[in-house]
């Protein structure tokens, strides 16, 4: 006994709601001896009668209509999978999953996803904020889809490609005699109390290497960990500091001006994901964007 497919399913439930096969033809867009074979194969697979058949009439037997309260159902069910498959296609409905360090994760990509996926309630979007020497280990874990980071991952499974550069900017308290200034020089901040982010953030090295360079001692009155922590003790006007220019995705803060710096600092962002994955579309499009808002900001701050 052969077994019953979909289309044969797709005309007995168009005969049984339209009743007719003229009708059921019209529906489904086939010809009249098209719905009459794919209504005997589905006999055939059932093993019993479905219809009594009388000149230019059928009348459904009554194991017919027992079993169209099962086909309409699966119908249906097949109806929401063909939803759910536009809808993937649409990015209309998906997961995504990003790790990134914190300067990155703390205002930009949220407000990017935020933006993207408002309207989409059947996207799921998970954010994770991890160092950037340990987003290698979450994308290994299979924790994100993809990761934004400030090194290149090791790992032979996993993908590392620098995709941009971020600059750092002077926060500097919005009454600092250096406010008005279009540029900073690490020279201007000799005698400057510098807040710094701690030694233990990639961005340290970067930072103290170019006071090096400049000829100016770094000693800071205050380390914290995280770019937030230092904007506020500027806007508190405790001194200045040298930050990602990521801090300008965030809200603006009367009490604080941030200026380029007239000799840049800069760092590279990596993407990193898994060689044997590819990235979901819901993925791909937030990738797209977020590297967009990069762009922007970066043309803010030169």
């Amino acid at each position: 006994m052969a077994r019953a497919n979909i289309r044969q399913i797709e005309a007995f439930n168009a005969v049984m709601k339209v009743g007719s096969v003229t009708g059921a033809a019209a529906t489904l867009y086939v010809s009249q001896p098209a719905v009459t074979r794919l209504l005997k194969a589905f006999e055939e697979s059932c093993g019993f009668p479905l219809f009594e058949r009388r000149p230019g009439r059928l009348t459904p037997t009554r194991e017919a209509r027992q079993l169209f309260t099962e086909t309409a159902t699966l119908e249906t069910g097949l109806v929401r999978v063909q939803r759910a498959a536009r809808a993937i296609r649409d990015r209309e409905r998906g997961e995504i999953s990003v790790v990134a360090f914190p300067a990155i994760a703390m205002q930009l990509v949220p407000r990017v996803l935020a933006r993207l996926f408002a309207d989409r309630h059947d996207v799921r979007i998970t954010l994770l904020t991890r160092t950037s020497v340990s987003v290698e280990d979450v994308i290994l874990s299979r924790m994100a889809d993809f990761g934004l980071s400030l090194l290149p991952a090791p790992s032979a499974a996993l993908n590392s490609v620098a995709v941009r550069e971020i600059s750092f900017i002077c926060a500097l308290p919005s009454d600092h005699r250096l406010a008005g200034e279009k540029s900073i020089a690490l020279a201007d901040l000799r005698n400057e109390r510098i807040i710094s982010l701690g030694r233990d953030d990639l961005s340290y090295g970067a930072t103290a290497a170019a006071f090096e360079r400049d000829g100016v001692p770094l000693r800071p009155v205050a380390e914290v960990q995280m770019a937030e922590a230092a904007n506020a003790l500027v806007a508190e006007g405790y001194g200045v500091a040298l930050l990602p220019s990521l801090m300008q995705a965030g809200p603006y803060d009367p009490d604080v001006v941030h200026r380029p710096l007239a000799d840049p600092i800069r760092m590279k962002v990596w993407l990193i994901s898994r060689s044997d994955v590819r990235l979901p579309r819901v993925g791909e499009e937030a990738l797209e964007k977020i590297l967009e808002a990069l762009d922007a900001l970066d043309a803010v701050t030169v």
